[in-house]
């Protein structure tokens, strides 16, 4: 593949909601991402953890949790910049996260500056305040040819 620009963007989907590019195509949040509520200097985003993503019994997997972050981390800024990258990613498990349970995750940019965004969110049981995880994360303003230097990357290896 040569180093052309790419056209891929994070956009509304049908509903208008900010999807990735996998879930994007069925028009749901497979990780279990409801809604979105924008507040001042902070979006918060209704989740409950799929029983599917279960790591012990009646918790959620760390992994799951970890997307979870990943995901609103990046649509919190995606609302400013459509061409979003996770370049670091920092999680702090508190408390084991239930399975099935109303959560909340209450997102916020901490700072921008030029292609670097730092972002930080929470994750509590919906109408609580104690924090049973915490993230925050490095994102970058993706280049334009990001993912055609992957594809020539890739190709080599």
């Amino acid at each position: 593949m040569s180093e052309r620009e790419d056209d891929f963007r994070i956009g509304p989907s049908p509903s208008g909601r900010l999807l990735c590019g996998g879930c994007a195509p069925d028009d749901r949040c497979r990780l279990g991402i409801e809604t979105a509520h924008a507040g001042e200097g902070a979006t918060t985003f209704d989740v409950v953890c799929p029983r599917h993503w279960h790591g012990g019994p009646e918790v959620a997997h760390g992994g799951w949790t970890a997307a979870v972050f990943d995901d609103v981390l990046n649509v919190v800024a995606l609302r400013g910049e459509a061409r979003l990258v996770t370049k670091s990613l920092h999680i702090s498990y508190h408390v084991p996260i239930p399975v099935e349970r109303p959560l909340e995750v209450t997102a916020r940019i901490d700072s921008h500056a030029g292609r670097r965004w730092e972002v930080s969110a929470r994750m509590t049981l919906a109408g609580d305040t104690v924090a049973l995880a915490s993230a925050s994360a490095e994102l970058r303003t993706r280049r334009p040819d990001h993912f055609a230097k992957h594809h020539a990357w890739l190709a080599h290896h």
